[in-house]
């Protein structure tokens, strides 16, 4: 990865005006960044010259469903104060989404990124740098989640930890009360259908409760349906 400094200095260069316009996020600021460089058949071929380059974030995330994604969350900048991401892999979303947040939301304080493996290098060096961040070695399904999530409140939960059906409802239901806006990601990856199964019973379920937003946008030259972003947002939080 390059300099922690120099990839804040990209968002706080390219300001609210280019932050929020979402052809710029998808065309050039996210691939930018740089992109997932594992399991490329799900990849499209047009981005392969970020695939592991870029500011080597490898962010995980196709640039024309998480631009939509980040564009929504302006409509509520000034809410969003905290942010927790269930499965952080190598770092990349939680790094964009973090500076994101903190570059539309002056108020912006508090970002935990957790999964069960070791943070590499980038994690650390972006925790070192960035005031209010942390990682939590810590596995959804343990008691130590349990405490750790009963203690804290967070705007904002990504959940893109266990991809079984079981995995997701148990995030999912440990954190609904402790969160305004859910996120769930690969809600349509072929590859991992409970998350998708667990979505649709929730857009059922609980549509009195949430307004529900899916950003699925595919790329041609990709055989088959991946990743896929699907939103929850409490209505009472909107309205307060």
């Amino acid at each position: 990865m390059h300099d922690i400094k120099d990839i804040k200095k990209m968002f706080t260069d390219a300001g609210i005006l280019f932050l929020s316009d979402q052809n710029y996020l998808e065309k050039t600021f996210i691939p930018s960044l740089g992109l997932n460089n594992e399991n490329l058949s799900e990849q499209p071929k047009e981005l392969s010259e970020y695939f592991g380059g870029g500011m080597g974030l490898r962010i995980w995330q196709y640039p024309n469903q998480f631009s939509k994604y980040l564009i929504k969350l302006i409509d509520y900048k000034n809410k969003i104060s905290s942010y927790l991401e269930i499965g952080c892999r190598h770092g990349g979303t939680y790094i964009l989404t973090t500076e994101f947040l903190r570059n539309i939301n002056s108020g912006f304080f508090k970002s935990v990124a957790m999964d069960i493996i070791e943070p590499n290098e980038n994690i650390i060096n972006y925790i070192k740098n960035t005031s209010g961040a942390e990682y939590k070695n810590i596995n959804s399904f343990s008691e130590d989640f349990k405490k750790f999530i009963s203690n804290n409140f967070f705007d904002l939960i990504f959940i893109d930890g266990d991809h079984s059906y079981e995995g997701v409802k148990s995030d999912a239901e440990n954190t609904k009360e402790h969160c305004n806006i859910q996120v769930f990601h690969d809600t349509v990856n072929d590859a991992c259908p409970g998350v998708s199964i667990y979505w649709n019973e929730m857009k059922q379920k609980e549509n009195d409760t949430y307004f529900f937003y899916d950003y699925e946008d595919q790329y041609e030259s990709v055989n088959g349906t991946y990743l896929g972003i699907g939103v929850a947002i409490r209505k009472k939080w909107i309205t307060i």
